[in-house]
């Protein structure tokens, strides 16, 4: 570290590193820059937005639209820090009809990048211009005149006289993810808006206006990756809407679900503004997880409708996170829309599969025998039982109740009146792999271990791939030739299960040809590696508070089914 002057001078930055410090605020990467260029256009009522990006933004990142435009006397007051036709007061802060209000956009691009822009204004009698800024720089303005309204903006070179910037800018792949999530969640929430985007060279990619009562098919458009006809989308896509008082909520969701994140369509929107909220988020997947194929989830689209002065935008420079006057009403809403509309789905299938239902009198006389809890489980046929893809609704589970209701080390008996029987190992390899792949998808940050764990090098385990293991939540130092050392782990991974887990994810990377994280092959080969011995374990894990709830909410699914007696002496040749 370097010495700091004992008694510095305290001195006013020059106004281009002011400008850049900003720029760091608002400008987090190519996806945040796109965002504030597009909230621009739609706040000057453009009807049609054209996007074109070159290597992720990076090189060239361009929007032209056909909004009212800015005329010459004003544009270059459009590149200067707190310079906004948006607000006149502080009170306007607390009623925003508006995405920009705090005039930082321009001129934070202004001062990271090279900017062409040119704007006719409404009235085409009115002189329109053109400025180029270079890194805050302004290199040319002047005045012009052109047929039709609108903004064009191209951006070039984004951070390339802020080098630290670039070392913080992702993967590409990372990049055009976030782009594209961006994109998409303006084409959600306007769809009487058309967009257009080109990646590169490449062709078109267009989404018509459509009438807000037909916004099912702006939905269905970036939900699905082909065209559907409209039975198919009746039955793909399923809306629900709740309303109170001046608060209105619409959600839409998926019958289809995917196992890997980067397939998914999640979106929170209030008053068509796109935000993020983990409570929110996890209200949906809680509510939703038992219409969903198990270890799966589909798309959903959340639209909240409240009254402008009920919310709080100005709490980060990014303006995705919201303050709710109401959050207690927001999430009463949502869940209790997506909780009806469920129990609705799910009775209709009961009712469709018509199961038959067998005597409980068996059940219970064979289940409360305590004797029988003390045989072993031979000759396990799993083809013979039908696991249940439907909630089954269980008591709370116990670990000092149940641990003796476990058979082989795999199997939890669980209830008198309706006995489920539960495939702990299959439950087991799916906690741990949806653990990593949420963590994946929502960029957590990993948590440090007090006392750092040694492991032995895997075969094939080299320097270059334990950067794949950071996206996972796991960093590791080498400590020698041999053995490598775990300094964090992610925060779902409970500690009974930190090494055995370890183990299996070195020996799985050390495997893969091409040293990728995917859930699917992670979580078959965490059933084939998980041994015996690890199996032992598992009644000490049902102790673990994080483990005990996850199985509570899990086991009601694909991993259990309902079982009768005669059913358990079959399987298990009792």
């Amino acid at each position: 570290m370097t010495s700091i002057d004992i008694n510095p001078t305290i001195e006013i930055l020059p106004e281009h590193i002011i400008d850049q410090i900003k720029a760091g605020e608002v400008l987090e990467r190519p996806a945040s820059l796109l965002k504030e260029l597009i909230e621009n256009s739609l706040d000057a009522n453009s009807t049609e937005i054209n996007i074109h990006l070159i290597d992720q933004g990076m090189d060239l990142l361009s929007i032209e639209d056909n909004g009212t435009g800015i005329n010459f006397a004003n544009l270059p007051y459009a590149f200067l820090r707190h310079a906004t036709s948006k607000l006149k007061n502080f009170e306007d802060l607390y009623r925003l009809r508006s995405f920009g209000f705090r005039g930082e956009a321009l001129a934070s691009v202004a001062a990271s990048a090279r900017v062409t822009c040119t704007s006719q204004p409404k009235n085409l009698n009115e002189d329109g211009g053109k400025i180029i800024i270079n890194g805050g720089a302004t290199e040319l303005l002047i005045a012009q005149k052109s047929s039709s309204q609108g903004t064009s903006i191209f951006i070039k070179d984004l951070f390339f006289n802020t080098p630290a910037r670039l070392k913080f800018v992702k993967s590409k792949v990372s990049e055009k993810a976030a782009l594209k999530k961006m994109i998409y969640s303006f084409v959600l929430s306007h769809p009487q808006v058309t967009f257009s985007i080109k990646w590169d060279e490449k062709e078109k990619e267009i989404f018509k206006a459509v009438d807000i009562d037909k916004n099912s098919e702006r939905v269905a458009q970036v939900f699905f990756s082909k065209k559907i006809d409209n039975r198919e989308l009746q039955n793909n896509l399923i809306m629900t809407q709740q309303v109170y008082d001046n608060y209105k909520v619409t959600t839409y969701f998926t019958r289809t679900t995917y196992t890997t994140p980067q397939y998914r369509h999640h979106y929170l929107f209030v008053n068509k503004r796109f935000f993020q909220d983990k409570s929110l988020h996890l209200a949906v997947i809680r509510n939703l997880e038992s219409f969903w194929r198990f270890g799966e989830s589909g798309h959903y689209f959340v639209d909240i409708t409240t009254p402008a002065e009920d919310i709080d935008v100005n709490v980060h420079p990014n303006k995705t996170q919201i303050k709710f006057l109401r959050a207690d009403v927001v999430y009463s809403l949502l869940t209790t829309s997506l909780k009806s509309k469920v129990k609705l789905l799910n009775n209709s299938l009961n009712e469709s599969l018509a199961p038959s239902i067998e005597s409980q009198n068996a059940q219970d006389s064979f289940f409360n025998r305590s004797e029988n809890q003390d045989h072993y489980l031979q000759n396990l046929n799993q083809s013979s039982t039908q696991w249940s893809h439907s909630p089954i609704q269980l008591h709370s589970i116990n670990d000092q109740e149940n641990v003796k209701n476990i058979y082989f080390n795999q199997y939890l008996i669980i209830g008198n009146n309706q006995p489920v029987l539960i495939d702990l190992k299959k439950w087991l390899s799916f906690f741990i792999s949806d653990g990593f792949d949420k963590f994946m998808e929502n960029e957590e940050t990993p948590s440090p271990l007090l006392i750092s764990e040694p492991f032995k090098m895997a075969l094939g385990i080299i320097d270059n791939n334990l950067e794949e293991f950071k996206p996972l939540g796991l960093e590791f130092d080498r400590l020698n030739n041999d053995f490598l050392v775990l300094r964090t782990i992610p925060s779902f991974l409970p500690q009974p299960l930190i090494i055995p887990v370890t183990l299996i994810l070195l020996k799985y990377f050390s495997l893969q040809k091409n040293k990728k994280y995917s859930m699917q092959l992670f979580t078959d080969f965490f059933e084939e590696e998980y041994s015996l011995k690890d199996l032992e374990l598992i009644p000490d894990y049902l102790t673990d508070e994080i483990l005990l709830s996850d199985i509570n909410t899990v086991s009601t699914r694909l991993f259990a089914t309902v079982i009768t007696a005669e059913k358990f002496k079959k399987m298990f040749s009792l």
